[in-house]
Order: C-alpha cells, then structure tokens, then sequence
C-alpha cells in the first residue's frame, strides 16, 4: 500500500516539476495584480501543461505500439510506471508556429525516433 501511494505521490510531483519547467519567467511568480490577468496567467499554464501531457500520452502510446509491434514484451503491470509529464524533449525557449489548415490536412504521426 505504501508503495502504491508513493507513487501516486511521485506523479504529482512530477506534474509539479512540469508545470515549474513550463512556468519559468519571472521565476514562476504570477506578475499580473488583478484577478483577471491571474487567470489568465493560470489558464495558458493549464493549456501548456495539458498541450504537453497529450503530446507525450499520444507519442508513448504510439512507441508501446511500435515495440510490440517489433515482437518486444511490453506487460501491462509496467505501464503504471510511465508517466506523459516528462518534459526533457521540449524546448521552452523556442518560437512557435500553430498552423491550424495544416494540421487539417496532416494524416499520422511524426516518426519515432530511437
């Protein structure tokens, strides 16, 4: 049971350290004085953070099927271990482009890499 608990424990914390990483300017301090700029602040960190976690559930999903696609064993007792709130891979410095037409037209994923 404690171990269980640990964890849940340790995933929250993780979800934590995301949101830490992603939130980063003005060293994490909400800056706005009014409600509605607090809100504002806490809601793009919410979408980050949510863009961030299904990106990651999308792309593990994906490298699970693949490995078992290969002929690897992949048993469901390790899933629980993995959690989509790593954020090594994301470039929190980098400028972004959301073309919306051509996410329309994409079909599949980006290859995974090894």
């Amino acid at each position: 049971m404690r171990h269980r608990i640990r964890t849940q424990l340790n995933k929250g914390e993780k979800l934590h350290d995301l949101r830490k990483f992603l939130f980063f300017a003005r060293e994490g301090v909400v800056s706005q004085q009014y409600e509605e700029g607090q809100t504002n602040q806490a809601g793009c960190l919410n979408l980050l953070t949510n863009a961030v976690i299904v990106w990651n559930t999308v792309y593990m999903q994906a490298a699970l099927h693949a490995l078992r696609a290969e002929g690897y064993p992949v048993r469901e007792e390790d899933l629980g271990h993995l959690w989509p709130t790593r954020f090594a891979h994301v470039h929190r410095y980098g400028k972004y482009e959301f073309n919306i037409e051509a996410a329309r037209t994409r079909t599949g994923l980006r290859p995974l890499t090894r």
